[in-house]
């Protein structure tokens, strides 16, 4: 469902009926659905800032959707016809034409309203405010506005979940990046933390909060209040703290231009044909540990910013992939002096994958690669796609998470199970071949699923590992039990962005999927695994 549509909603013409006749429906643009109103087929509940609406779908589905049109919450599979009502009595129910309940808050007595908030939650709220029900959906900031504070409760997650900024109830204060691992502190914070004994023994002096002051400084404090780590940016008045999208930590001044940096960000993966990569530029991969950059006229690829490779040069001001393949380095006039050598390919992509930067044409050769030494490389990240352990070739016996040396990365650029690889890949070429182009992210890490677990569901432990997963935002499985865990999930994407109910891409997967063995979890059109979980 695109946004235009789904905001189009907002202006039905919803009036008050006639005594005796249907029950009254809300008001067209209103947040709040109250006690013997309903809603019906088109029409929605808005926000109050416009961000957030809740539409009563053609299929008889609610849907969430934010302003980037991506569904954040669904009541599951509908029946057309349905109604929203709420009852005298506080129950919010989604009511077929029969008769029969599809979706109930089961909220009967508390005398309730149900409410589209700013934040993102849908509630049912009594009249002194208290919520008696709750979607789980808060959005979790990206951005701090001075003067402000982040504490123990509070964290800050880039907008599109991969990155969280909170307070760890040892280590104090860090920037996790998507696979769960810290890509920054406060520096004298970390100083003081990094003689600690043992994983989960107390810190010393960890920063345990951080201000943004009103005369622009960002200040991280320990447990006594004392400051362990200033920005020095006092007197960038009205500043804000904003944690971006490729991981960087950036406080912008009043007219926007960044003042500090947490200098964490994560370049684009890969390099299309015919792209140039500037001097200061980088490419990532996914998690951000390995890097390709022109650093002091030399190309340079690093592990956790340990150079492993470089080029032979040292007058480079950037890299150009040429449209036949060949990867070239440019000198100040912009012409090419050092080369791979691989001309002769066009369509080749140069791809930064977890532990080596590869150059590939369009059906997977391998041209030319950088690999990352196995001394540099964790053991539980593979250096190739190839299988380390025996793996069953039925996903039915898949029964618990698997490591990432036993996963494989399919033609289509998903990282799944063995098992699910060659039905995987035939899906996508069926897909391709009805005009549906598929992308998506499949396997996690444990960490990767802790670390989506603290950005959807809480900072604290218990928000991670205790909290059900329904009241996370999005819906988030518990560390373990992801099928994501088992290489048995993909989240599909199209054009680059997670699917959505209305969308073409996700009719075709209703339609087809169930022959290369993938199942819908009901409310959330994404998600797709061999069990529907």
């Amino acid at each position: 469902m695109r946004r235009m549509s789904v905001l189009s909603v907002v202006g039905v013409v919803a009036g008050v009926v006639l005594a005796g006749a249907a029950p009254a429906s809300a008001g067209p643009g209103e947040d709040v659905l109250r006690p013997g109103e309903q809603l019906t087929s088109g029409q929605a509940l808005l926000a109050p800032g416009g961000a957030h609406v809740l539409v009563l779908q053609p299929d008889g589905s609610l849907g969430m959707y934010a302003l980037d049109d991506v569904v954040r919450w669904s009541s599951g599979r509908g029946v057309a016809g349905a109604t929203l009502t709420t009852d005298a009595g506080g129950d919010v129910r989604l009511v077929a034409p029969d008769g029969s309940v599809l979706w109930t808050t089961a909220t009967g007595g508390s005398g309730g309203t149900l409410r589209m908030r700013d934040d993102g939650d849908l509630v049912v709220e009594l009249p002194d405010g208290t919520t008696v029900w709750s979607s789980g959906t808060t959005v979790v900031p990206s951005t701090l506005v001075g003067p402000g504070r982040l504490g123990p409760d509070d964290m800050l997650a880039s907008p599109d979940g991969r990155h969280t900024l909170f307070v760890d109830p040892v280590a104090g204060l860090q920037l996790h990046g998507p696979d769960g691992t810290v890509r920054w502190t406060p520096p004298d914070a970390a100083a003081a933390t990094a003689a600690r004994p043992a994983a989960g023994s107390p810190a010393a002096h960890p920063a345990t909060a951080l201000e943004l002051r009103a005369d622009g400084n960002l200040v991280a404090l320990d447990a006594d209040g004392d400051v362990v780590w200033r920005s020095r940016t006092a007197g960038t008045a009205l500043a804000s703290l904003v944690l971006q999208d490729d991981g960087n930590l950036v406080l912008l001044g009043p007219t926007g231009e960044p003042v500090w940096t947490s200098g964490t960000a994560i370049g684009p993966p890969v390099l299309e044909p015919g792209a140039e990569l500037a001097a200061g530029a980088t490419l990532g991969s996914p998690s951000g540990h390995l890097g390709l950059r022109v650093v002091d006229g030399a190309l340079v690829a690093s592990w956790d910013g340990e150079p492993f490779w470089s080029s032979p040069t040292d007058t480079a001001v950037g890299v150009r992939l040429q449209e036949d393949g060949d990867l070239v380095l440019l000198d100040a006039a912009g012409t090419p002096f050092w080369r791979t050598g691989t001309g002769g390919h066009p369509g080749a992509r140069l791809t930064v994958e977890e532990a080596a930067v590869l150059l590939m044409t369009p059906e997977g050769e391998v041209l030319w690669k950088a690999e990352v030494p196995a001394s540099l490389v964790p053991r539980e990240v593979p250096a190739s796609p190839v299988p380390t352990g025996a793996q069953p070739t039925d996903c039915a016996l898949v029964d618990g998470p698997v490591v990432a040396g036993d996963v494989v990365r399919t033609a289509s650029g998903i990282s799944v199970h063995p098992c699910l690889a060659d039905a995987l890949d035939a899906l996508v070429v069926a897909a391709a071949a009805d005009g549906v182009e598929l992308g998506g992210g499949g396997w996690r890490s444990p960490e990767q699923q802790i670390a989506l677990r603290r950005a959807h569901c809480g900072p604290s432990d218990a928000d991670v590992y205790d909290k059900p997963a329904s009241a996370c935002s999005p819906s988030t499985a518990r560390p373990g039990s992801s099928r994501h865990e088992r290489g048995l999930a993909v989240d599909f994407t199209t054009a680059g962005r997670s699917l959505t109910r209305g969308s073409a891409a996700y009719a075709w997967l209703v339609e087809h999927a169930d022959a290369y063995g993938l199942e819908n979890l009901p409310g959330e059109p994404w998600h797709w695994s061999v069990d529907g979980s």
